[in-house]
């Protein structure tokens, strides 16, 4: 699932726009105005089907991608992976365009869901694939790419989870994918939106399709990659060293940008934290918000839009900040 505020719903809608009759608009001597049509894009038998906030669930061509509840209930549930919420049904990635079709899973896997859908209409996200974590005791999650009718594995970087979260017009993927190190902060799912038991590092699969390891910011453990543009550069949260803030119990995280080989820091506006990336534009703008302090039990607030052009949001808590670095 994509990460920052989940938007659930209990079943899928898209808006179809339907254009009024221009003549009829003249006879009445009005603008012509638009008109919207709800439409439920339904299950595969289960109860809900949900799009999740800051994703890419609709493409410039009226595809829609994500994931909808089977009618058949997870055998492994509760002990599911933190991927799929708290959902006891089994979950399958869907494409939409008029009628809804189930993407499947890797092989032996029970549940997936897709997060980016391209104007290709490559389709990027995560599924299980029949293994158990050894270090989580849950189903493991790998990234996944579907193309032309086929699911495809994206690996790892040696661990048992991976998650892709963008795909570009190019087939350029970026994510997260752990590795062999042992790390504490894996263990909390919204720290990096993947669980797991060793170190999460940002990743980019080329059009070569080999898993490529972006890195951290300075002596940071770890990472993750929520957008890639057209250009290639790639935008996500790193932390930035490994002492702990007593505000916020987390290392520094500050959002990066990578390109050309390199992450660059962009800082923040005085905070410790990193709480949403919200998106990446063809110019390189980049959306975030950032925390400057926060007490114990307290949930920040956040910004809820996915537009990389919207004005920043202010709060006592968070900053919302738009950087054009490049």
């Amino acid at each position: 699932m994509r990460p920052r505020n989940l938007a659930f719903s209990i079943t899928v809608t898209v808006l179809l726009e339907l254009a009024a009759s221009p003549l009829l608009a003249a006879q009445e001597g009005r603008a012509m105005h638009h008109r919207y049509k709800l439409i439920d894009m339904g299950t595969f038998g289960g109860p809900t089907s949900v799009i999740y906030a800051l994703t890419g669930p609709l493409n410039n061509r009226g595809v829609a991608a994500s994931c909808a509840d089977t009618s058949n209930l997870d055998s492994n549930y509760p002990n599911i992976n933190p991927f799929f919420g708290s959902d006891p049904y089994v979950q399958h990635a869907f494409r939409w365009k008029g009628r809804l079709q189930d993407l499947g899973t890797l092989p032996g896997g029970t549940s997936s869901c897709s997060q980016w859908v391209n104007d290709r209409g490559l389709i990027v996200g995560a599924s299980t694939n029949g293994q158990i974590d050894p270090l989580l005791g849950v189903p493991e999650i790998r990234a996944a790419l579907w193309r032309d009718g086929s699911v495809f594995d994206l690996g790892t970087l040696g661990g048992n989870e991976s998650v892709a979260y963008n795909v570009n017009k190019h087939g350029e993927i970026v994510g997260g994918a752990l590795n062999t190190i042992s790390d504490p902060y894996t263990s909390s799912f919204f720290n990096f939106f993947i669980s797991g038991a060793t170190q999460v590092h940002a990743f980019l699969v080329k059009r070569d399709g080999i898993i490529h390891d972006l890195g951290t910011l300075g002596t940071g453990s770890d990472s993750m990659a929520f957008y890639v543009n057209n250009e290639g550069q790639v935008a996500g949260q790193s932390f930035t060293d490994t002492a702990v803030n007593a505000s916020t119990g987390l290392p520094t995280m500050h959002p990066f940008l990578w390109e050309n080989g390199k992450m660059k820091d962009l800082g923040t506006i005085g905070g410790t934290l990193v709480q949403q990336i919200a998106g990446l534009n063809a110019n390189c703008t980049l959306n975030t918000a950032s925390i400057s302090a926060r007490s114990p039990g307290c949930s920040p607030a956040t910004s809820t839009s996915p537009s990389i052009d919207r004005r920043p949001t202010w709060s006592p808590s968070s900053r919302a900040r738009r950087w054009r670095s490049c």
